[in-house]
């Protein structure tokens, strides 16, 4: 039992195992040097320290501050080479400051004296000579003595010419200061940073927090569906999304025929939003405890969508509205001209977004229709028609997700019409995630607990395996379905992934036959993780690159590159903030019957406010701070400044632009930390 004891181990063994532990450091260091490859000869190189130590020089003078400066001119005039019968000057004005040169007139090469008389005390500048063409030709710096007397010796130009030159002693006088342009600049280009990375976190935040939810372990664990929901949920979603995307198509047309007239735009959008909702209350009246009839809820739904197709039209009339006024006021504004255009910008993006936003809206709710559907069907329907709609449904659903695969990559990477990617691909992914989900469930039956560290390690082994092997047989079955297409004639088309796919489903329905409800809810908290998993992995840097060639150059690309960074970086943080909830409200609300949205609304909202509001407010300063590297692609704002002057060696300026990010990234986490400590 001794001999089991950390404390009871002889010297020689914690002498070995010391020694064993700090070779292993070593050799881990020294390879880590060798792969950083780390040389200390650079630092010994004295061109390389002059380098620094002038940049050093030049990011501790920050060029902030510019005086108003005004030169004098202080002028000799000087023969060279000398003309017969010598020369004398311009007499001058000696009851000032004034130069001199000895000789007056000197061959070119030779050597001259000049004095400076009258200065002010220590007072400096350069001594040039002016040729006729009014070149600049420094000589020397000057700096007069405590009695504001100087006097040099300088070896004129080989500039000879017959008409008289001149000897310049230029002195300047700094007035009033002034931020200098640098400054300015960077001061409007930093509120640009803060304003682009406000709104990157709003969209991150607006979009975050409803995806939390789905990705939310907790939440999702407890959702179960029965399998022919499931399928037409996968069928619902791409005909709805398609049919509301020519919806959307429709209604921006109708919108854009009515013309520029901006009060016949706003009284339709009025009109139909009124109409719309008079609908909706006498369709639905209130105070009915009476349960509606089928016919009653068919009339009531399809109100519903003439009232959503409404909509759609009055949000087209009123973007068209929004357009022409925002165009209208953004210059009477003046100075607040920024207001008429953020309206054009909104109402630009409700007509432009229409489109989208219809299809989105439709496929979601024919997914949900689907979704509603199958939970008839798999309670009221007899179980053997049942069982043929299952069979039926998931045939189809799997190959529509199977086509669009296939149709992806048809997409992507324009392929031959002899190509059999299509079907490959769609089998591979589609088997190589069953084989990967199958085989880890069978690696939690297979693998003991008691193996402790090990099991983990084969399980996920397991998985491994599994995913290899759909894989494989996943191509194998796609290069046959392809083949089989082909003796129809149809190689080269689509029909080879919805053949495969109608296949996949019909075996995937026969072999679920013995599952009353799928886990779908850890289907999906897997699928969003993953998602957010990969949208985090890609650096802003990169993201920003791609909406530059979309949007161009400036904040926008920035705004948008942070904003989708931002949504998988905040909806990470807010589904683990839901996870770590207490339980207790949600099983009390659970209790009375509430649905999951009402479960979510009371039970779940009331923990998690604070620390969303917290987590928002450290995601805005954290994209503060990494604004200034997304100007280094076009992104906008102060990086880009920064990464002009970095490349133009002007190391005033870029110094200028490095203090302003961090006084606002330190003004900005002393602001968050006092509104998180009031909240939190």
């Amino acid at each position: 039992m001794a001999s089991n004891d950390k404390g009871t181990r002889s010297p020689l063994v914690r002498f070995l195992t010391i020694t064993v532990s700090v070779s292993i450091i070593i050799v881990a260091y020294a390879f880590a040097f060798d792969r950083t490859d780390v040389d200390l000869e650079p630092i010994k190189d004295e061109r390389r320290q002059t380098q620094l130590i002038r940049i050093i020089r030049g990011l501790s003078r920050p060029d902030i501050i510019d005086f108003e400066e005004t030169e004098t001119f202080h002028v000799v005039e000087v023969r060279t080479p000398c003309q017969l019968g010598g020369f004398e000057p311009t007499a001058r004005d000696t009851s000032g400051p004034f130069i001199e040169m000895f000789p007056t007139c000197a061959l070119p090469g030779s050597n001259v004296t000049v004095r400076g008389h009258g200065f002010e005390t220590n007072q400096t500048g350069p001594l040039s000579f002016i040729p006729p063409s009014n070149v600049t030709l420094k000589l020397a710096d000057i700096r007069a003595d405590e009695n504001g007397e100087w006097e040099v010796t300088v070896e004129l130009p080989d500039r000879p010419d017959e008409v008289v030159q001149h000897l310049r002693f230029t002195t300047t006088v700094r007035g009033s200061w002034a931020l200098s342009e640098t400054a300015t600049t960077t001061w409007d280009k930093m509120v640009e940073t803060v304003m682009l990375a406000f709104v990157a976190t709003t969209l991150g935040t607006i979009v975050g927090i409803p995806l939390s939810f789905l990705s939310a372990r907790n939440l999702m664990r407890s959702v179960r569906t029965p399998l022919v929901s499931v399928t037409l949920f996968f069928i619902g979603l791409p005909f709805g999304f398609l049919a509301g995307r020519q919806l959307g198509r429709w209604v921006t047309d109708i919108s854009a025929d009515i013309g520029s007239n901006a009060l016949a735009q706003l009284g339709l959008a009025i009109a139909i939003a009124l109409a719309g909702w008079l609908a909706l209350r006498l369709t639905v009246p209130e105070g009915d405890d009476e349960p509606a009839t089928l016919a009653e809820r068919t009339v009531r739904w399809l109100i519903v969508a003439v009232v959503v197709v409404g909509g759609l039209f009055s949000v087209g009339f009123f973007g068209r509205f929004l357009f022409e006024v925002g165009s209208d006021l953004t210059e009477p504004l003046g100075a607040f001209g920024f207001l008429g255009g953020f309206i054009r910008t909104i109402g630009d993006l409700l007509t432009t977004f229409l489109t989208f936003a219809a299809a989105l809206t439709t496929g979601v709710a024919a997914a949900v229709l689907g979704t509603k559907l199958g939970h008839f069907v798999n309670d009221k329907v007899p179980t053997g028609p049942a069982a043929v709609i299952r069979m039926v449904t998931g045939a189809v659903a799997v190959a529509l997700l199977t086509t669009g695969i296939g149709g992806m990559v048809q997409w992507m990477y324009e392929l031959e019409l002899t190509s059999n990617a299509r079907a490959t691909t769609a089998g591979g992914i589609l088997l190589a995630l069953t084989g990967g989900l199958v085989a880890g469930r069978l690696g939690r039956v297979w693998v003991s607990d008691a193996l402790g560290g090990f099991a983990t390690v084969a399980r996920f082994a397991v998985s491994i395996a599994g995913i290899a092997i759909g894989l494989t047989v996943g191509i194998f079955l796609g290069i046959f379905a392809d083949a089989a297409v082909g003796v129809f004639g149809v190689e080269g088309t689509l029909w080879a992934p919805a053949a495969l796919g109608a296949a996949l489903g019909l075996v995937g329905v026969w072999a679920a036959r013995s599952y009353d409800q799928l886990p779908s809810g850890m289907a999906t908290y897997y699928m969003a993780r993953t998602l957010f998993n990969g949208i985090r992995s890609i650096e802003p840097l990169v993201m920003a690159i791609v909406f530059v060639v979309w949007v161009g150059i400036g904040p926008f690309a920035g705004a948008l590159a942070l904003g989708l960074h931002t949504i998988a970086g905040l909806a990470k943080l807010y589904s683990e903030q839901v996870e770590s909830i207490m339980e207790g409200p949600i099983e009390a609300v659970a209790a009375t019957g509430a649905t999951k949205l009402q479960n979510i609304v009371y039970a779940v909202v009331p923990q998690i406010v604070p620390p969303y509001i917290a987590f928002t407010l450290y995601r805005w300063d954290i994209n503060v701070r990494m604004s200034t590297i997304i100007g280094f692609a076009g992104g906008g704002g102060v990086g880009f400044l920064l990464q002009q002057n970095i490349n133009l060696l002007q190391y005033r300026a870029a110094s200028v632009q490095m203090l302003a990010i961090a006084v606002v990234v330190a003004t900005l986490d002393f602001v968050s930390a006092n509104i998180r400590s009031r909240i939190v």
